[in-house]
């Protein structure tokens, strides 16, 4: 039967075939794997590459059995499991080159390297909380925070400046300015300068827990706020309400605006005065932040 005329450039670049399809050899073949395995010291490997066939081939021609799988040995930690699980179920937090002190003082003879392998696949996984992702409607909410973003100098003092950061829930505008102080009245007027930027405040303003807003906090509904943060609040019509203690994802939205500031507005450039910060800031918010495309 006639055998159909191959391209010996194409067939350079063909890939190893399986072993069913190049299961037959000729007779010439089966002598070069023999010559370059007995003669030239060649392995199975590299036959079978240099020849374009299968390796199993190769080694069924030799007589050669294919590797062993290698057995994983045991280690010295594997008498120590039980311990270890143990002692992570009473102090999941332990470190384990203190339970690597703990093993030596039982007589194990390992590195802590190998205890912190196993500590590392034993060592109870928190559970994940799950978080309802909200989307709040048009004019809803405002999230607000602040952040420390350097010193300046104001007359021979180092004073601490403060960026102020209002995030409008739903469109996620920015705007922001900087302050020397985060106290009641210093809140009350960047809140009335951000409504008056925006053309109006949300139903909603969205704080963390700082002094400057809340009094005290018995419960999640139980909150004495700031006099001067009700006054404001009640000449503008607008519900104050709190985040959860120690839940930053709630106020995810600024969190991520306060994040973008840093890295596109401040990064690489160093406050100098206030004015010339809050300048920064306003040509920023207008600009960059105002243009970014959001889904």
């Amino acid at each position: 039967m006639a055998s159909a005329v191959r391209s010996p450039v194409s067939e350079s670049w063909r890939p190893v075939r399986s072993v069913e399809e190049r299961s037959v050899i000729t007779a010439d073949t089966e002598a070069e794997i023999h010559r370059l395995h007995h003669a030239e010291n060649w392995p199975p490997g590299t036959i079978a590459r240099q020849l374009r066939i299968h390796v199993d081939v190769v080694r069924r021609v030799l007589g050669v059995q294919p590797p062993s799988t290698c057995t994983q040995r045991g280690s010295f930690v594997d008498a120590y499991v039980p311990f270890i699980k143990e002692t992570l179920e009473q102090w999941p937090t332990l470190r384990s080159t203190r339970i690597h002190d703990m093993l030596r003082e039982r007589g194990f003879p390992g590195s802590p390297r190998t205890v912190r392998e196993h500590v590392a696949r034993l060592r109870p996984r928190k559970p994940r909380e799950a978080f309802l992702r909200t989307s709040p409607l048009i004019g809803e909410q405002s999230q607000i925070d602040w952040a420390f973003i350097g010193n300046v100098d104001v007359d021979g003092t180092k004073r601490a400046l403060w960026m102020f950061v209002i995030v409008l829930s739903w469109s996620r505008a920015i705007w922001a300015e900087s302050c020397f102080a985060m106290d009641a009245p210093a809140v009350a007027r960047s809140l009335v300068r951000a409504g008056t930027a925006f053309g109006g405040v949300t139903r909603q303003w969205l704080f963390d827990n700082p002094k400057t807003i809340v009094i005290e906090r018995v419960s999640a509904d139980l909150v004495r706020f700031h006099p001067l943060l009700l006054a404001t609040t009640t000449a503008l019509l607008v519900q104050p309400r709190l985040c959860a203690p120690r839940r930053p994802n709630e106020k995810g939205k600024v969190e991520r605006a306060i994040r973008f500031m840093r890295d596109r507005a401040l990064s690489g450039w160093t406050p100098t005065t206030i004015d010339d910060t809050n300048q920064r800031l306003r040509h920023f918010c207008d600009g960059v932040a105002l243009d970014r495309p959001h889904p």
